[in-house]
Formats: structure tokens, sequence, C-alpha cells
């Protein structure tokens, strides 16, 4: 196949997208006109994966790049040509801005609010861009498209279902023209229209910095970026990224930005407004790609020598030895073998580690002394690599009342409570939150010390109950709702899980032993409810800090408000637990679900 395009290999896509982040694409190809274009989709391998870019706005490369064979059409496909005396011809490289200017040069209106619209007209096409009150395929009158079998046809518009921001193409099938209906009229006027058009864009919009233009759509009858100004989130940032001071619905990049720090930002944005206003706000932006993994493991070898450290003295010790028999287990059917020790603490870890060569931590051990920072702690000094959280995120998840306090601080949703101390305080509590009351002491886990209370009675024996913990306690406002959990594997959110039990609450004997509680995953919730929980549980958990992997626990109360109820940074790993059963659901098989938390390990070594 002779081919006049240029085709590269791993080529950095953050030089073609206007974000200026992205990883790398496999394979990179510019054609060197349409025909050579045609044939180079022709010739291509049926299960290759393909991607067009124009100019790259309205677009966000994930860090890991993409797979796959890269189309890039910028300063190609560029023919504009005048067909009579009403319509041109465009393809799908030139930039929408040069067409506005084109129609103005030739006396047509009509097409002025192009000059608004940051991409080229393919990508125009593609989502139904506008701006300043106007539409792409307002003045389309047909297409010239192309499908994966590289065959050339026309299409007239309205063969195509339109709506705001939205087009109903087909997966195989890309746009190469358009011919655009307009009509005579004014140049002078035309143009004029195209400079205070450009001036009110450069006035009100960060030009000057690198983003992708409007990053959500406009809700019905509202506007997104006043959404987002009114929450208070102009200038907020994210790593690198920012919301704009200028206009608050751009996301800019402020130099040091990585496509995850843009994602992570468009997250957060999306929970605040929706936590404040009830709406939802739906992106712009085409995410494509993969997120960045820091290193992949491929042979059980490299991990060395693995000690899965079990058991500890918490009173979630049973739980552990189970999780830690299943991780150890796990680790032998994929290979480790004999490099993978089981190690029981039942003293403490130095003394239980100090004769054994180990090169990495399995750490399995639930509730204090495995999950509060002190094992991370000591794993740091003895320099040993270990699953999960560091220190600091590990002590500050384990303490529910202060993880609360983060998340409360940060905006995020968690139902009120009030600390108790001993019966004095029992008063207050009761008119600061009313009945029902669940109390929970703060530095325990699998619902150890917990206990719900339905008057004043309940409450004072509750209260002895948690006490007993020997720990801060306090009281917390009982959530009607349903209780959902989302797992966090490697930065990347689980399929979410649905709980109901029979008993008063999801306690130790429904968690453990109950033949009872029912597990429903898929959650039952819609696709646009299930990620608005998985983002908020994202976001719950890098308030904390916490690394690896984690679980975060949130219900959703009668008036259809999430509650973050607690995160945990050493999750179960028993045949009753939830982030197997998530993975599950996600293609992950328990043995694999081990390796990738076994990956997490790498980060010290």
């Amino acid at each position: 196949m002779q081919l006049n395009g240029q085709m590269r290999y791993n080529e950095p896509l953050a030089n073609y997208t206007s974000w200026r982040v992205g990883g790398v694409a496999e394979r990179f190809y510019q054609p060197a006109d349409k025909a050579d274009l045609i044939q180079f989709v022709q010739n291509l391998p049926e299960n290759e994966p393909l991607f067009w870019m124009g100019l790259g706005s309205n677009l966000l490369v994930r860090d890991g790049g993409i797979r796959g064979t890269i189309i890039n059409t910028k300063n190609r496909l560029k023919v504009m040509q005048r067909m009579n005396d009403e319509t041109i011809y465009v393809e799908a490289g030139v930039p929408c801005a040069l067409v506005a200017k084109f129609c103005a040069e030739q006396g047509l209106i009509g097409a002025e609010f192009l000059a608004g619209i940051p991409g080229t007209m393919g990508g125009a096409l593609k989502m139904n861009a506008g701006a300043f009150g106007g539409e792409t395929w307002g003045i389309v009158q047909n297409v010239e498209m192309l499908n994966r079998r590289g065959e050339v046809f026309t299409k007239l518009a309205n063969e195509f279902e339109i709506r705001y921001r939205h087009v109903n193409l087909k997966n195989d099938e890309w746009f190469l023209a358009a011919t655009l209906k307009l009509q005579s009229g004014d140049t002078r006027e035309s143009q004029q229209n195209i400079k205070a058009l450009l001036a009110k864009r450069a006035s009100s919009q960060p030009t000057n910095q690198p983003s992708c233009g409007s990053v959500f759509k406009n809700p019905e009858g509202d506007y997104a970026a006043r959404l987002i100004e009114a929450s208070g989130l102009k200038g907020f940032k994210i790593g690198g990224a920012q919301v704009s001071e200028k206009h608050a619905n751009f996301i800019i990049n402020t130099g040091t930005a990585t496509a995850t720090d843009i994602e992570q930002l468009m997250a957060y944005v999306q929970t605040q407004v929706a936590q404040k206003y009830g709406i939802f706000l739906q992106t712009e932006v085409c995410i494509v790609g993969e997120k960045l993994k820091s290193r992949i493991i491929e042979n059980a070898e490299d991990f060395g020598t693995v000690a899965v450290v079990m058991g500890g003295n918490s009173a979630e010790r049973d739980v552990s030895l189970r999780s830690g028999a299943a991780v150890h287990t796990a680790l032998i059917a994929r290979g480790v073998n004999a490099n993978a020790l089981a190690v029981d603490v039942t003293d403490n870890v130095i003394e239980s580690l100090k004769n054994l060569n180990v090169d990495r931590v399995f750490n399995i051990i639930h509730g204090r002394g495995g999950e509060d920072g002190v094992l991370q702690g000591v794993l740091e000094v003895l320099n040993l690599p270990y699953t999960g959280s560091g220190v600091l995120a590990s002590a500050l998840a384990m303490d529910k009342l202060r993880t609360k306090l983060c998340w409360r601080g940060a905006n995020l949703p968690t139902p009120n409570w009030f600390a108790l101390k001993n019966e004095n305080d029992i008063d207050a509590c009761i008119e600061a939150l009313d009945f029902p009351i669940i109390v929970k002491p703060s530095l325990e886990g699998s619902s150890v010390g917990m206990s719900k209370a339905k008057n004043r009675t309940e409450l004072v024996a509750a209260l002895d109950i948690a006490l007993a913990c020997n720990c801060e306690v306090y009281a917390e406002a009982w959530v009607t709702g349903d209780e959902y959990t989302v797992g966090i594997l490697q930065g990347e959110a689980l399929p979410v899980i649905r709980l109901e039990t029979p008993r008063e609450f999801y306690d130790y004997e429904a968690k453990y032993n109950s033949t009872t509680t029912q597990y429903y995953c898929p959650s039952g919730l819609n696709a646009e409810r299930e990620l608005q929980l998985q983002q908020l549980a994202l976001q719950a958990n890098d308030i904390v800090g916490a690394e690896g992997w984690a679980r975060v626990d949130v219900f959703i109360d009668q008036n259809g408000q999430a509650q973050l109820i607690e995160i945990n940074t050493v999750p179960g790993m028993t045949d009753h637990s939830l982030v197997p059963m998530a993975a599950k659901q996600a293609g992950i098989d328990f043995n694999e679900l081990v390796w990738r938390i076994l990956e997490t390990s790498v980060r010290l070594s």
C-alpha cells in the first residue's frame, strides 16, 4: 500500500490537544488528503481501534494514551469552496473560524457563529457545536461520510437525529465534509459581526490559556457557568487544573495540569453543583484513552518475597485471618508460590517480621493496629513497601469522626453528628439530632460497637457499648434510605453495590455471618446516578488522601441526596466481602484483584 501521509508511533497527544495534556497514541496518522485518507482506512485491519482528531479542542485524552490508530486531520482535509449562490463545500479539517471568515468574504451570512467555535468542521458536525446562539446543524444541507470499510457516501441533514450538542452518529462512520446552506447578505456587516463576536469571546473567555472551550452543557433554562460560579468554584484548583476566574464553564491548564487533574476537577464541579442545586451537569467534553498506571507487574518473581500480614489484636482479628487466608491462597494461585508467606501478627509486627527476609508486605490487618497508620509507620521505618494507603491517610480514614470533619470541610455530604463523652451529653445530643440515632466508636470497623437508639434509654445503653471500645464516641443522625458501597482500585471506582438486610442495620452479623443479607450488583441505579456515586466516592477518597484501594460507604436518603458514611482503607477480602464482589462485576476475578492490590505496593520500591 502506497500512502502519502505521515505515520508516527507513540506520538505524544499533548501536542495536539487544546488542553495540552494527554498520553501517547500507539499509531498516529496524518493523511495527505481525502483520497489518501480513504485508501488508508480501506487497508486497516478490521479489528484495529480507530479514533479521529481535528484541532483537539473539546477533547480530553487521558494520561495513559490511546491504543490503536489516531487519524489527525489538522491542516489536512482543508478544501473549502463555493458551490453556487448560497452553498459552500467544507472538508472536515477546516477550522470553524476559517469557515466563518470565508463565508463573510463570499458575501454569505448565517455562519458568523462558527467564529466562536475553537475546533474543526468535523468536530462541529460530530457534536452539533454552537456559539453565540447559533448551532452547526442549523446550516447543514448534507454531509459526505466515510465508513469503516472505506466507503464514501452522502447523507442529507434530515437523516440525522439532531439535539443540543448531540448527533446520532454511528460508531463506524465519520464526517469527511459538509455542504452548508447560507444566504446572501452584506459582506461588510457579516465581517463586523464576526469581529464583534470574537471580541466578545476574548473579553468573556480565557482564550489565552489552554482549555477545551465550554466543559459542561447548559441545563435547560439555565447556564452551567452561572451554577458553577454560584457554587463558589471560580478559581478552584486540583493540581494544575483550575476553574477559570474569567468564565466558570472553562477549566484551564495553568501549566502543570495532567489529564487526571482535569478529569477530577470536572467530577468535583459536577458533585458540588448537584449537591447545591440538584442538577447534574452533563459534559460537552469527549473523554478518551486510558488512565495512567504508574507500573504494571508482569511476572510474579518481580514482587520478590511477599509477606501477607494478617490477624492483629483488634476486634476484627477473625475477619482479618479469613481475609488473609483468601489473599494468600490467591497469590499462590497466581504464581507467587513459596514467595508468599502468611504472617499472623499476634503481638507486634516488628517481632513478627524481624526474622523474615521479605521484599514487600500485603497488609490485610483490619482495624486498629493495621488500618490506622501504626503498621504503615513501622513498615516505612523497616523500609518495606506495602499495599494501600500511607501513614497519614490510614490514620485519618480510621478515625471516622475526623474523616467526617474533613468531608464536611470540603462540602461533601455526610450526616450530622454529635460527639458524646459521657451521659451528661445525652440531652444535648437528643436536642441536636432527634431520634432515631446511631452511636459509633470512632476507631472501630466492621460495625463493632455500633448501636441504633430509638429513645433515651437505648441511647444511654448504646453509649456504654461504644465507650467500651476505648476511643472517642459520636452519635450520628439516622439515615433512612438505601445503602450503597463503592470500591476503589488503583484510582478507579468499581461498580456500585446496593445492600439490603432485615436487621436494624448492616452490622457485624449482617456483614459476615447472615444468610439473609442481599447484595445487588448491578446496583439498580441508572447510569447517571451510579456515575454520581462513583465520583462522590472518588472525591471522598481523595480528601483523606487514600491510595491503592479502598471502599466508601454511602446512603441515598429519602430526599434522593447522597450521604457519605465512612471509608475503609483495608477492606475485607472474605467470601462475604464487597470489594471482590464489585471487582467481579467489573470482570476482575479474585486472584486478579489480589494481584492488582499487591501492585499498589510498588510505589515505595
